[in-house]
């Protein structure tokens, strides 16, 4: 089998998998419109506001900084003092500093994509992410599902970075109005 044909099936249930979460936001998007108003469970869960993905207890990253991705590299929890709101998405952040560095730029920090899956993006689709399975592309955080069956990162590395980062976008801009 070639690495292509394995990159395709990968994908294909990379998009199988994660059309549960999909359907969720298709279902509460649409109550929404039929409501005309916020829903209940939107605002239970803020989940998918202003087409963010956002877990249910309302925290952008899951409570993850947003910085730390770019100091340290890595993910850290931040604290729910050093608390942000921007554009109403909540983000923990781990220091005064942090939280300093995220309000002077927030655009800098906060994750591409509104912290969907960029492999998602580039096969034009919406998945969940785990925090913890991230990239920092061209200057943004790009967050990646990861489960029992699909690593969404390991699929990215082993493809045309160059071009899924421009089929991402390009689908971005469709979703995100």
């Amino acid at each position: 089998m070639t690495i292509q044909r394995t990159m395709n099936l990968a994908i294909a249930m990379l998009m199988t998998v994660a059309l549960g979460g999909v359907a969720q936001a298709q279902s509460a998007k649409a109550e929404k419109k039929m409501m005309g108003s916020k829903s209940k469970t939107e605002m239970m869960s803020r989940a998918y506001l202003h087409n963010n993905n956002i877990p249910s207890s309302g925290v952008a990253l899951e409570g993850y900084c947003p910085v730390a991705y770019f100091a340290v590299n890595k993910p850290l929890k931040g604290d729910a003092k050093y608390a942000v709101d921007y554009k109403d998405v909540t983000y923990y952040l781990v220091s005064a500093d942090a939280k300093a560095a995220f309000e002077k730029s927030p655009e800098k920090f906060i994750p591409a994509y509104g912290g969907w899956c960029a492999l998602g993006m580039a096969v034009g689709d919406k998945f969940p992410v785990d925090p913890t399975n991230f990239k920092i592309v061209n200057g943004k955080l790009n967050l990646f599902l990861r489960n029992k069956k699909v690593d969404a990162l390991e699929l990215w590395n082993k493809g045309s970075e160059a071009e899924y980062a421009t089929k991402a976008a390009a689908h971005w801009q469709k979703v995100n109005k």
